[in-house]
């Protein structure tokens, strides 16, 4: 009788069987969204990884020297620019002729900005409209790609003010569309290293940071971990980690979820090995 053979590839093979991944990043030029670009680029799980700027950005020839200077990996092919209008059959095109695997939603505006391009309603306009521009572009595709999508603690479509209305709204546009999705709430994003001072979120991290980390130590853990403030590389950090998980599909993972210590380290979450490449 012949020896049975095992099915496990030999040690040698082994980086032939891996699954690879390949992401595009909308809003990456944002706080967030260039942070997501330089995690994927350093992730070798990853065989391309695209960032998407406005084709009428000022940043436009800065950002293609930055990003397109990571190599994936360490060692890769580069990290693309993409220039792809905002319309919804030109992003259709783009997403077919790149096929990426999960699609990163990390847009967004201020008042401020807003105003500047004679934006009259911003929030509705870029928070609302562009998430459903994307999402219409990627329920063409053959193969859905799984929608990453970057919203805030409080976002509900009933919510009294603009920006987490706009924001509710567009969850439940990413909930509705059909697609595999995450949609991650994150707290406030700010920073010493965002660019830009913006006085009210400074002042609000500088003011409710401390009593939050003081709320935590007499045990209320769970209020301080839902609202203490998280910078760019935190978010887009907890932003991979839960895009790339098969169990946060179809689920909305709250900012304690984000954190790099939060329930996936205490709950024991199984190990990155597990993604989603066949879960659709």
């Amino acid at each position: 009788m012949a020896p049975q053979t095992s099915h496990v590839p030999k040690r040698e093979n082994l980086t032939a069987h891996r699954i690879r991944h390949r992401g595009f990043v909308f809003g990456a030029t944002g706080y967030v969204g260039s942070a997501v670009v330089r995690l994927l680029a350093e992730d070798a799980d990853m065989e391309a990884v695209v960032a998407h700027i406005r084709p009428e950005s000022t940043s436009l020839e800065l950002a293609r020297i930055r990003f397109e200077s990571l190599k994936i990996g360490g060692d890769g092919a580069a990290v693309s620019v993409d220039t792809t209008p905002l319309e919804a059959s030109a992003f259709a095109a783009t997403l077919k002729r790149l096929a990426p695997t999960h699609l990163f939603l990390c847009h967004g505006t201020t008042a401020k900005r807003a105003s500047a391009e004679g934006i009259d309603d911003p929030y509705e306009t870029i928070d609302l409209g562009l998430t459903a521009l994307l999402c219409e572009a990627a329920a063409q595709q053959d193969i859905p790609p799984r929608v990453i999508y970057l919203s805030s603690v409080g976002a509900s479509a009933k919510a009294r003010g603009a920006y987490l209305r706009a924001r509710g709204k567009a969850e439940d546009l990413v909930r509705s569309s059909g697609l595999p999705f995450t949609i991650c709430q994150a707290p406030l994003l700010n920073g010493p290293d965002r660019p830009g001072y913006r006085r009210g979120e400074t002042w609000a991290r500088r003011l409710l940071d401390p009593t939050l980390r003081l709320l935590g130590g007499i045990g209320l853990s769970k209020t301080r971990d839902r609202y203490l403030s998280m910078d760019a590389n935190e978010a887009a950090e907890g932003l991979v980690r839960t895009g790339f998980h098969y169990m946060t599909i179809g689920r909305t993972v709250k900012s304690d979820e984000l954190r790099r210590e939060g329930v996936y380290e205490r709950e024991r979450w199984v190990p990155a090995s597990r993604r989603d490449t066949d879960r659709f």
